[in-house]
């Protein structure tokens, strides 16, 4: 085997030309973007400042003894705290069951001890000259933020057509300007009462002297009136008394389920659904004054012009029930509304009148049957509306102007008169189980208050106001004020739904005072609601045992209670 040899070796280099490509292709292309956007944009830089400064060096902090150097430890202590430990311990335990707090709801509202006049409203802008200067009624809607005031006169003896206004002021806003209406609204008829829906905040009914029913939706552009009654032989002939929102389990569905019931010097009582614009009303029957129970929106009371004191029901005295009407054979069919109309008219002339009521259907080519046509018909009223009257109670000897169910307790009115008495009833008996005269001047108004069972305040023609609190007295108002200087009288009064710290009273001046209560006017009590309850039992004669008559001697002398003789 040959040995490897390995050397260098020099020789000509060596080249190959390449013979597969002779030439270079070239083209020429052109290629087209959008236009680049520009904007120019100023910046601002905060200017920055250095500044140095010296701090001293941190010490570390040890922990610090709980107990100072230079503290002795004493025996007497050591032995009080072993001692008292265990009985503290024990009473803690017994809190955690003790039921003694229950139902009790700290108040972190600012406290008050007096009675204030937050504002004086009056509008003055654009008043007619004619207007009349005394203000008829005063309420507040649902969400207690808005008051309306109606304006009307109150010395009136003939049917002339007077001018009058419809004002509204938001209370709680910050550019409240009492002398100036957020809206105020002209109107060609002097108006006796308003009622603020119950959930609707923008929807405000009225009545006027003339016996009109209006409806209105605050708010609306263009003309806010969206309903108005017309004038026939079911509608009021006289100035409209009252009026009062409650629910009717047959009629209102469009309006959240409520109706609206209006009274009249008259002797009518009607009512309105809102969905037809007021067009149509309802039963009728008389009264002077008019409150719903709260628990039962179908009970009334209603208060004669001569003192007498009624109660009756929406559903008393019917016949047949709307159900049944609907689902009789007809030449037409019925809505419910016009159903409700026939609900109590006697058998004898039932079948005669539902014929005739569909023939006026036919001949106006409608494709149901409409209370209108049912009005177009021409019966008598006393055919269509029997007395709905079921019990009476002890009259006063003036017309009752204020009336009210008590919103706590279902059996309790409030009554209020021209012959200076101010009474409780209780529904169940007929006479008043309270009777109390705050002066010898006419009571125009009285309302509950609705935080307190026990607290209501009255309206005077002398310009008073009465707050009465029967936990504390019953024998005197808790509060006199004068809300009049010239001892005009207090026409008007309403509770804040939803502050009920807040009452508004309109006068014969023309004003709308918002007075602020006291904190103790204002807070439910405890035991409250039992004190209303064994003054209603009292009324039925039930007297109280003798735990609750110990009770509420005790009540009596913890809160200065006064008894009647």
């Amino acid at each position: 085997m040959l040995a490897p040899s390995f050397s260098d070796s020099a020789s000509e280099a060596v080249g190959f030309e390449s013979c597969w490509r002779g030439e270079i292709s070239t083209k020429v292309g052109q290629a087209q973007t959008d236009p680049l956007e520009q904007a120019h944009q100023r910046t601002q830089h905060p200017k920055l400042k250095d500044m140095e400064m010296v701090t001293d060096p941190v010490e570390m902090i040890g922990a610090v003894p709980m107990v100072r150097s230079g503290f002795q430890k004493l025996k007497e202590l050591d032995a009080f705290l072993e001692q008292c430990t265990p009985m503290l311990e024990a009473q803690l335990h017994r809190n955690l069951n003790t039921r003694a707090f229950e139902g009790h709801e700290v108040s972190w509202d600012e406290q008050y001890d007096q009675v204030s006049c937050l504002h004086a409203l009056k509008h003055k802008g654009t008043r007619p000259a004619s207007s009349p200067e005394g203000c008829t009624a005063v309420v507040w809607n649902a969400p207690g933020t808005v008051v309306a005031a109606a304006y009307g006169a109150l010395d009136r003896n003939d049917w002339q057509r007077t001018p009058s206004m419809l004002c509204t002021w938001s209370v709680f806003r910050r550019s409240l300007d009492p002398s100036k209406a957020d809206v105020a609204l002209e109107l060609s008829d002097c108006l006796t009462c308003l009622a603020f829906h119950p959930e609707d905040p923008a929807l405000l009914a009225g009545g006027a002297y003339n016996g009109d029913v209006l409806l209105w939706r605050l708010g609306e552009k263009g003309d806010p009136l969206v309903g108005r009654s017309v004038l026939t032989n079911f509608t009021h002939h006289e100035p409209v008394q009252q009026l009062q929102w409650t629910r009717d389990p047959q009629r209102g569905k469009a309006s959240g389920g409520y109706v609206l019931v209006s009274v009249a010097a008259d002797g009518k009582m009607l009512v309105w659904s809102p969905s037809d614009g007021l067009k149509a009303p309802g039963m009728l029957e008389g009264a002077s004054g008019l409150s719903f129970n709260a628990e039962d929106p179908t009970t009334f009371v209603v208060a004669l012009e001569a003192g007498q004191l009624l109660k009756g029901s929406l559903l008393a005295h019917e016949l047949r029930t709307v159900q049944s009407i609907l689902r009789e054979h007809a030449e037409l069919p019925w809505s419910a509304s016009a159903a409700a109309l026939l609900t109590r008219v006697p058998g004898a002339q039932y079948h005669r009148l539902k014929s005739k009521v569909e023939k006026q259907a036919i001949l106006t080519r409608e494709r149901e049957v409409l209370p209108a046509h049912v009005y177009a018909a021409a019966p008598e009223p006393r055919t269509l509306f029997a007395s709905p009257i079921q019990f009476g109670y002890a009259a006063h000897t003036g017309p009752v102007y204020g009336l009210a169910y008590s919103p706590f307790h279902r059996n309790v009115i409030l009554t209020a008169a021209t012959d200076s008495s101010l009474r409780l009833y209780n529904q169940l008996q007929p006479a008043p189980f309270y009777v109390t005269e705050p002066s010898s001047v006419p009571l125009l108004a009285a309302q509950w208050s609705p935080a307190r069972p026990c607290v209501f305040a009255v309206g005077a023609a002398d310009g008073s106001l009465f707050i009465y609190d029967l936990k504390r007295s019953k024998a005197k108002p808790e509060v006199t004020l004068k809300v009049t200087s010239d001892k005009s009288a207090v026409t008007s009064l309403a509770f804040n739904p939803r502050s009920p710290e807040l009452l508004a009273t309109a006068d014969a001046q023309g004003s709308v005072k918002i007075w602020r209560l006291s904190t103790a006017l204002s807070e439910v009590r405890p035991r409250e609601l039992e004190t209303l309850r064994r003054m209603a039992s009292r009324g039925l004669g039930v007297e109280p045992s003798a735990a609750e008559a110990e009770q509420e001697e005790t009540e009596g002398y913890e809160e200065g209670f006064e008894e009647d003789d």
